[in-house]
């Protein structure tokens, strides 16, 4: 198995298992303030989804993020670190919206890359990386801690915290080829 075929099959873990954890989400589930210092799901799906942005269409694809465009529509902040921020209500149907729109973008993007572009040195969120690099720690391992956060804030809710149907993330799309 090549490491950009790899590389796009762990995407789509990741993406299934976000799609999981967010799959039967009310505005009350999702605003809901667990006593003492731990975030919403609101807040956690906000830092998730816009870091896989950010480091995709930022810091990958040079580009600006896909969030400035639906920052309006989803409710989510804008400046660094916002999402933390207390006074802000997710609207859950646009974002499902933009974070398929960001899953797209990164499938996308993964499927566009050879295996010397993940050598590539990038501008990262606190300094340089290379592309693999901050595929591998900010779009694959991080949001894979996330859904059990999330699944546990919903018990403490009293709710099932894996729905019984499972959704599934889209296969990357595009045809393979040898190094990619």
């Amino acid at each position: 198995m090549e490491i950009v075929e790899y590389l796009n099959g762990s995407l789509v873990a990741v993406h299934t298992m976000m799609n999981i954890a967010i799959s039967d989400l009310s505005p009350e589930v999702a605003h809901w303030q667990p006593t003492g210092t731990a975030n919403t799901i609101a807040q956690i799906l906000a830092h998730m989804v816009g870091s896989e942005d950010r480091a995709i269409n930022l810091s990958i694809k040079g580009g600006t993020t896909l969030g400035e465009s639906w920052a309006d529509k989803t409710g989510i902040p804008q400046e660094r670190r916002g999402q933390w921020r207390k006074d802000w209500v997710l609207n859950l149907e646009s974002f499902t919206e933009y974070a398929n729109a960001v899953q797209q973008s990164a499938i996308d993007c993964l499927a566009s890359l050879s295996a010397d572009d993940l050598d590539k040195e990038v501008q990262g969120f606190n300094g340089p990386n290379t592309t693999g690099g901050l595929i591998r720690m900010v779009v694959l391992h991080h949001p894979l801690l996330h859904p059990g956060e999330i699944s546990s804030l919903k018990a403490l809710q009293a709710l099932n915290a894996l729905p019984s149907e499972r959704p599934t993330a889209r296969p990357p799309r595009g045809p393979r080829t040898a190094g990619r």
